[in-house]
């Protein structure tokens, strides 16, 4: 028979490998023209996921980044390639903002959501900032912001 302390070994054993096992890919297009968002846009731009799912960024066409603008605490940030696929483990709860390079004047930016929203005013002041300088879509980041929970 197993003792107690190989019983909760176990279970917290399996319990990580569910956890792993759960975690989901969420795909993020970078496109030219969207019919959600309009010309230059991530579909879709406002994404919930939970810790350890993973972003993936795809360009289907040509001249796309994406590069995170804030992440939580303890998150580490990112900055992809023109034009290949990228991929973001979600590690830390909290809101997350990201643009395109070279389209971030022109609105293409994108918000994400994991777990608890534990860094939203800071999101919103950034956000705020980043649309302050933007020729079109100001109003894309405060749109994405308004469906955090």
């Amino acid at each position: 028979m197993y003792s107690l302390k190989h019983q909760i070994i176990a279970a917290l054993s399996l319990a990580l490998c569910a956890t792993s096992v759960n975690a989901d890919d969420i795909q993020i297009k970078m496109i030219d023209s969207s019919p959600t968002e309009g010309l230059l846009a991530f579909e879709p731009s406002f994404v919930r996921a939970n810790v350890n799912d993973t972003l993936v960024f795809s360009s289907v066409i040509p001249g796309h980044n994406s590069r995170s603008l804030l992440v939580p605490p303890g998150a580490q940030p990112w900055k992809s390639p023109f034009d290949k696929e990228f991929r973001v483990k979600l590690e830390k709860e909290g809101v997350y903002l990201y643009s395109c390079d070279s389209h971030k004047n022109m609105g293409m930016v994108g918000v994400v959501q994991v777990g608890k929203a534990v860094n939203l005013e800071e999101a919103r002041k950034k956000a705020a900032e980043a649309s302050a300088t933007m020729v079109l879509g100001k109003d894309r980041f405060a749109k994405a912001l308004d469906k955090v929970q």
